[in-house]
């Protein structure tokens, strides 16, 4: 099926994204300022004075960005844009240095792999009509990592922090230039204990938190007009996260308690990226660059899922068959009115023991991604029009490992869980595997006429799929392909006022499936202004869904792992975005009842996003999902955000307060499971060291959640989890 989209974009004339930088980038060699619609760049100095390495933190000062806390500490993101769903961000395109992460973004969408944003060098992020040129998920928008860049000079940089739960953070890089070779190396390790209770006596593993290590390498060869540059990416991360959360009862009692059943849940990931790049000056107009990238991604979730029990609770008595934990009464007490369902519930919480025969099942769930290809970029500039013609050639699968492996595990009376027995599963049975292959051809015009910048561009997505079945082999074909025309234009009024308007049509991968591919017209209009005191920026948005697409997983409460996707029907989202940003509050040398300030800046930052997002059509979905009404709100996507900072700084200290507020919002379809909503305060301040004698040196104290604010941050079908509690973390910082 082809289908036709329009776009069209305008801009205005500031200071643009730096040269070295501009080949990692998705703004098109544009500053923020000179894009038609919303974006944003969040640059390395904030990122590093923030000490922040959960990308949901990080974005919270973006309007019409929203996230889904899952273990409060950045491992499994959930981020959605102006009304998608925010779950296992798959409805957002995520790249770094300008190239797709997925771990498989066309045949498996589910981010269980995010980019490691403590080393990033700069973050950005495009919504509406100006992220038609990343690809392929054009509905809500694109978040660009942009990793550390090779620096022109000698330049080093050591962090080392710790904190509350033992944890504790090493950062470091290092680049130089010898001649026409340079290179930079970074390295990134990051632990903690995590902050939850985990129940059970002696034998039980307690520790709720994670390791991470992380590093990179680049190398680049410099030419009279051109370039070539190796990257080298590496991560490997264990985490010890569950599905299962804490029924509302207990949750009441201690949101922190994490149940003995959850204990021996344990994630691995092992993560490796390469690109390897190829930039040209073919001309003074015209530029060429060249990427080839390979990801290899592996991850083994040993985990908790399914239980087998005796309803009445009778040993020797008959057992029922094994179930998920989603039919568990999570929402009230153990009280669903189902014998097996309710005794299952009363093992986990720990309100009774379990007899002879009954276990819990903890699946291994090993998957092995990978996503490898080419993307190349021609840009010319002939008379008013900046043109680029772009190509991509991507082929991502995933493949299931286990094999049929698992092991039952009994939750004793003083609530340890003891290994009954380990299943191995039959080697050489064929796994579920799930491919694409991908060619997406792109081509944008950007015009300058008077006052004007427009800029036209068409997209067109072609992917096939292949799904070969577990133990049978049945290989089953799809494929779709999608062309997508756009438009949009900017009106420069002068003196730093700038009012854009835009329309595209948004799409979105189907991933090996029969459904035709999700489809959106987008709509949105704004205005911004930028002086020497500060920025303002208002946009509104419209996204009218003829066809929302949906995943059906565990992590969803589908109660399904097949990730596959169905049609949920129209839908539409509808908002307002506001960012105001002042660089001095109070720029008098006096404030009122103070002495001299003189030297003294507050910089105030307050954003907002208001939103609806409804269901406009009432269909049954499929088994093991909720009835789609008309009217529901679509799942994780809060009505109201709010963003406000303010902070006081000079040339050798700085301090900064930032609250975020989140509205509550549902889980699922039927609307009956929702989070809470609360307002989060986090607390920054630092100092430079340069007048002790430590030259480049900066320390720093940071309060997250200073308030110590406890509420319900989510709400899955295997109950429901808190945010992150008040945590401390102070160190120093070195630059040389």
């Amino acid at each position: 099926m082809k289908k036709l989209a329009i776009l069209i974009a305008f801009f205005v004339s500031t200071n643009a994204i730096s040269e070295e930088l501009s080949p990692l980038s998705i703004f098109g060699g544009q500053a923020t300022d000179e894009i038609a619609g919303s974006a944003n760049f969040i640059d390395d100095a904030q990122i590093k004075k923030s000490g922040y390495t959960d990308i949901e933190r990080l974005l919270n000062e973006v309007p019409g960005v929203h996230s889904q806390t899952e273990d409060g500490l950045g491992l499994r993101t959930n981020i959605g844009m102006r009304g998608v769903s925010a779950l296992r961000t798959t409805k957002v395109n995520i790249t770094e240095d300008g190239i797709l992460q997925g771990p498989a973004v066309y045949s498996n969408p589910s981010m269980y792999f995010f980019p490691d944003t403590g080393r990033a060098e700069g973050i950005e992020v495009l919504k509406g009509a100006a992220a038609i040129g990343t690809g392929p998920r054009t509905t809500a928008g694109a978040i660009n990592i942009i990793s550390r860049s090779i620096p022109t000079e000698s330049e080093g940089y050591y962090g080392f922090t710790m904190g509350d739960n033992n944890y504790h953070r090493n950062h470091t890089y290092y680049g130089d230039v010898m001649g026409n070779l340079s290179y930079v190396f970074e390295i990134q390790n990051t632990a903690t204990d995590g902050y939850k209770e985990v129940e059970g006596a002696s034998g039980n593993d307690t520790n709720a938190g994670f390791r991470k290590q992380s590093d990179l390498f680049k190398l680049r060869y410099t030419m009279p007009s051109s370039y070539i540059e190796f990257s080298s990416q590496n991560t490997t991360e264990t985490s010890h996260e569950s599905y299962i959360g804490l029924t509302k009862a207990d949750f009441a009692a201690n949101p922190y308690k994490r149940y003995g059943a959850s204990s021996q849940d344990k994630m691995d990931n092992d993560y490796h990226r390469y690109i390897l790049t190829y930039n040209m000056d073919l001309s003074p107009a015209t530029n060429f660059v060249g990427k080839v990238y390979k990801s290899k991604y592996s991850r083994n979730w040993k985990k908790v899922g399914n239980i087998v029990v005796d309803a009445d609770g009778t040993a020797g008595g008959s057992l029922e068959s094994s179930f998920e934990l989603n039919n568990v009464d999570w929402d009230g007490n153990c009280n669903s009115g189902t014998a097996k369902y309710d005794r299952a519930c009363n093992i986990i919480t720990n309100g009774t023991a379990m007899v002879t025969g009954e276990y819990l099942k903890r699946s291994m769930g090993h998957r092995d991604y990978a996503m490898y290809g080419y993307d190349m970029k021609l840009n010319h500039v002939m008379g008013n029009h900046d043109m680029t013609f772009g190509y991509r050639h991507h082929h991502d699968y995933r493949n299931r490992q286990d094999n049929g492996d698992s092991q039952k595990w009994v939750l004793g009376s003083n609530n340890t869980m003891v290994l009954d027995t380990n299943t191995v599963g039959t080697e050489g049975i064929q796994q579920e595997r799930k491919s694409a292959w991908a060619d997406s051809i792109s081509f944008q015009d950007r015009i300058t006429h008077g006052n004007f910048v427009t800029t036209l561009g068409v997209r067109y997505e072609d992917v096939e799929y292949d799904k070969i079945a577990a133990t049978s082999g049945t290989l089953t074909k799809f494929e779709n392909s999608e062309t997508m025309l756009a438009a949009s234009t900017a009106y420069s009024m002068g003196e730093g006022k700038t009012a854009f308007i835009g329309y595209s049509q948004g799409y979105n991968p189907t991933g090996p499936s029969s459904v035709e591919p999700e489809e959106s017209d987008n709509y949105e209009i704004g205005y911004r202004s930028r002086n020497a005191a500060g920025f303002m920026e208002v946009v509104a948005f419209y996204v009218d869904y003829d066809q929302l697409n949906e995943t059906c997983s565990i992590a969803s409460g589908c109660g399904d792992a097949s990730q596959d996707q169905k049609n949920a029907g129209e839908a539409h989202s509808s908002g307002v975005e506001f960012t105001m940003k002042v660089n001095n509050l109070f720029p008098s040398t006096q404030m009122k009842g103070a002495g001299d300030t003189s030297g003294v800046r507050y910089p105030f930052v307050f954003s907002a996003t208001i939103q609806e997002a409804e269901r406009d059509v009432t269909t049954d979905t499929e088994s093991g999902a909720d009835n789609i009404i008309d009217g529901n709100q679509l799942t994780y996507s809060p009505e109201e955000s709010f963003y406000l900072s303010i902070g006081a700084e000079t040339n050798d200290w700085d301090i900064k307060f930032a609250a975020k507020y989140t509205d509550e919002y549902f889980t699922n379809d039927a609307n009956t499971l929702k989070t809470e909503d609360a307002w989060i305060v986090d607390f920054q301040g630092g100092i430079k060291l340069d007048k002790l004698g430590m030259q480049g040196a900066r320390a720093f104290v940071n309060v997250d959640n200073l308030l110590d604010k406890t509420y319900m941050a989510s709400a899955h079908e295997y109950g429901v989890r808190p945010n992150k509690p008040q945590s401390f973390m102070a160190g120093v910082t070195f630059d040389f």
